[in-house]
């Protein structure tokens, strides 16, 4: 006898999770460099398309075995001279968040693409001198949170995008100050940057 309509409803969530999963695992090869830019491109393509299960996980068993989270965060309080000189975050079509005791790299490239993306510094170790941070931002909302007593200097370029610098009374060039420099192209998309004390932690 032939299955129900009803019956056959169910097998469409774990397709949709499988297809939410495929998403996270390819942005997570992206930002660890085993992939380029064009092969995450074409292969999202192929993950909308895909409409079983083992044609999603086809898409990604030629990769690398996927890192945990744990594994992505092990490096909280890390000594400066072994602090990478780069690293990359990617957030695409998702919720990213960063925040809490972290070691920033020198050099930190973000991805946002299509995506609602949190990095906040309050409570991060910067390193000596200029922390670059390149936003590469596409329909995105991106938000950026330093702690008092870091210079900011914003320069993007901003595309159809709302720009937002709410960092006020910064200290003066030659203070010492770590400075962070934000640069990168914001295309249709919102970057907001903002000062906000320790003692506001439990705030959005």
């Amino acid at each position: 006898m032939a299955q129900s309509g009803p019956d056959k409803t169910p097998q469409l969530v774990p397709l949709e999770r499988e297809r939410e999963r495929t998403i996270e695992l390819l942005s997570q090869h992206f930002a660890h460099d085993n992939i380029t830019l064009d092969e995450l491109e074409r292969r999202l393509e192929r993950v909308y398309r895909a409409s079983s299960v083992p044609a999603l996980r086809e898409l990604t068993k030629d990769l690398p075995a996927e890192t945990t989270d744990t594994e992505q965060r092990r490096a909280a309080a890390v000594p400066e001279a072994f602090a990478p000189e780069s690293d990359r975050i990617v957030s695409v079509m998702a919720e990213t968040k960063r925040r809490g005791v972290w070691r920033v790299p020198r050099r930190l490239t973000l991805w946002s693409i299509m995506a609602d993306t949190r990095i906040d510094l309050t409570e991060a170790q910067l390193t000596s001198g200029v922390t670059e941070i390149k936003v590469r931002a596409i329909m995105a909302s991106t938000r950026i949170i330093v702690p008092p007593g870091v210079r900011v200097v914003v320069q993007p370029s901003a595309l159809m995008s709302a720009v937002v610098d709410d960092v006020e009374d910064q200290p003066p060039v030659g203070s010492g100050a770590p400075v962070v420099r934000i640069s990168g192209p914001v295309i249709m998309s919102e970057l907001k940057i903002k000062v906000r004390r320790r003692e506001q932690l439990d705030e959005t």
